[in-house]
């Protein structure tokens, strides 16, 4: 299965909890500007990442790609986050990982 993450955007639109500014750099000035932040996490707008642009599952794009923070650099496309968010959003996962109810937002 091909995991194109501009063709996603499944885990910027999961959890208003999640990105966090995790480390001293996403917090420094090389992350996220501040208008993108909010209480120690990127901003969110409606039900997703305020950076996150287009339709989830469709065509998508980050606006703080170059600055966003650690844990969206760490989410991998295929990884068990990433296909918790897309079963979320009713996005194809592979079948052998199709059991993910349950799993709490990263």
């Amino acid at each position: 299965m091909d995991f194109d993450c501009n063709a996603c955007g499944a885990c910027c639109a999961y959890d208003p909890e999640w990105p966090f500014l995790e480390t001293p750099a996403d917090r420094g000035p090389e992350g996220p500007l501040p208008e993108w932040v909010s209480e120690g996490h990127v901003r969110w707008a409606g039900d997703r990442c305020a950076a996150l642009e287009g339709e989830v599952g469709a065509c998508t794009t980050c606006r703080i790609y170059e600055r966003r923070p650690s844990p969206c650099r760490s989410c991998q496309p295929g990884s068990r986050p990433c296909l918790v968010a897309r079963q979320h959003h009713g996005l194809p996962v592979p079948l052998e990982e199709s059991s993910l109810d349950g799993l709490v937002p990263m």
